[in-house]
Formats: C-alpha cells, structure tokens, sequence
C-alpha cells in the first residue's frame, strides 16, 4: 500500500497565492509571514511531492509542468478546505431572527410571550418602530418579521388578532362634555392617532391635543396625570389608567388587527420561529 502524504494547507496556500501575484515577496504581504518562510513552504511541498513547481528567477516566476498539474488541484483543495472550516464555525452559531414591533406591544410580546419560548431569547435582534415603518423595513429586506397594528381598511400581512381600541383616562380625569377632548396621543404617522382624528372630525366632534410623544410611555404618563384622553387597545391599557365611562357618550373606535409581515418563508429556523408567533400570539395579546 502506497504511503500517504499528507499536505501542509499553508504550503498549498502560499503555491497558489504565489502563482496568482507572480512573486514570493508578494505572496508572503498577503499570507503576513517572511518571504524566507513562504519559500520554506513550497520548498518542503515539492520534496513531498518530488517536483519542482516553480521555474524561479529574478524577473518572472512561472510554473513548471507539474506546477500547472498540481494548480486547479490545489485550488480546489483549498475551496473545500475553506468550506469545511466555515461550515464547522458555523454549527454552533444561532441564526439571528430580525422582528420588528410597534411599542405597545413589546410588554405583552416579552412577558407573555418570550418567557415562554426560551429557545428564541439569543436569536432575536429586535428592532421597535412605527408600525408603517416596520412594514417599510420588510419591504427593504432589513426585518425577517414584523407584528404590526393595523386598522382593518389597511391592506396587507395577515391578521393574527384583533382588539378593541378604546378611550382610557385616569380614575381622577374630570371631563367636560361643553370643551373640545383633550388629547394625548403619539405624533403624526401613529395609525391610532390618524384614525382617532378620522372618528371625531367625521362626528364634528372638537378635540386638541394637549400632549404628543414618540413612547407609549410618556404618553401613558401625561394621561396618568389627568393631562387628557388617549386610546389605546384592549390588552396593552396599564393598570393605573381604565376606560372611560359609558356616559361620556364617546364614539366608538372599533377594531384594530395585529399583522404579521414576513417578506418570505426564510430558513428552517426562521420558519419555526414565525408558525409559533402564528399559534402563541393571539392568545396573549
């Protein structure tokens, strides 16, 4: 049985990188190593092969016949060498799952969701923004998923759910039917916002707003304080703020959906991860 020899991959490295810049000096910038060590490579490489590989002189370095032989073979040595490490490297790193939310679902979605789906905690990148934003990012391919809120008129993703919108103030918000409703909501481009004015301008119903921010937070705030009104929807209204009484005679708000944007099925991972949302979110939200 013939002996088996094994080949140093940097010596393969260094004969193919020095036969693509056409000197040894070159090769060794590229590999970061001395030119005397390159030259050692390939020099202990012919002895395992019992050729020389290179016709060597000042000016030009040419492959010798068994040097053209040995090229496309070592190349592609290399190519499977180079997809074997990066195949290995990757076995143990988590896929990274690129969702989006609106803010006011970030509560529910951590509390009851993600606490119950500890598998996914280390692969999510998520990403909080308006909702048409977030609709906006899947179409440039910078979101795998995104759950957004919805007003039923809206076209597209697939409707997971659908809550109530409803007027909350705080226990102690004195209102007065005789001035126009005082309002808290987000700023301009906030779906909420732009449907509440479509209600009470359609009913002639005067309002101005008396607090506007990017947080659900601060906005939560200000209502807390007796500021004025918001509407939010069934599910995410905090404790400290309750719907408003029946007799108030506020018009109603209807429904909003919770969407699913997924731009395509993705990965095995990724696939996994959206059917569970699909199955587990409607029933915490």
């Amino acid at each position: 049985m013939a002996s088996v020899v094994n080949m140093d991959i940097a010596a393969l490295r260094s004969f193919v990188l020095a036969e693509n810049l056409g000197s040894f000096s070159a090769a060794a910038l590229a590999l970061h190593c001395s030119q005397s060590a390159l030259s050692l490579r390939i020099k202990k490489l012919e002895e395992q092969l019992g050729a020389s590989l290179f016709h060597r002189n000042y000016h030009n370095l040419r492959l010798t016949p068994n040097g053209n032989l040995l090229l496309p073979e070592a190349i592609s040595v290399l190519d499977a060498h180079d997809k074997m490490v990066g195949t290995a490297l990757q076995k143990d790193k988590k896929e990274i799952i690129r969702l989006g939310l609106p803010e006011d679902l970030t509560v529910g979605f951590f509390q009851n969701f993600l606490a119950n789906q500890i598998q996914f905690v280390n692969q999510i990148e998520l990403t909080m923004h308006l909702c048409r934003d977030l609709v906006q990012l899947i179409c440039d391919d910078k979101l795998d998923i995104a759950v957004v809120n919805a007003m039923p008129d809206y076209q597209g993703g697939e409707t997971l759910t659908s809550r109530e919108l409803k007027w909350v103030c705080s226990p102690e918000f004195n209102y007065q039917p005789d001035q126009p409703i005082p309002l808290a909501l987000h700023p301009q481009g906030c779906i909420y916002r732009e449907h509440t004015f479509k209600v009470l301008n359609a009913l002639g119903i005067p309002y101005r707003i008396v607090f506007s921010a990017q947080g659900a937070v601060s906005v939560q705030a200000a209502v807390i304080a007796g500021m004025g009104l918001s509407v939010i929807a069934e599910g995410s209204i905090p404790n400290e703020l309750q719907i408003v009484p029946d007799e108030w005679n506020l018009p109603a708000l209807g429904q909003t959906d919770i969407r699913i944007f997924q731009k395509d099925r993705g990965s095995p991972t990724l696939a996994n991860f959206a059917q569970i949302l699909r199955q587990q979110l409607p029933k915490v939200m």
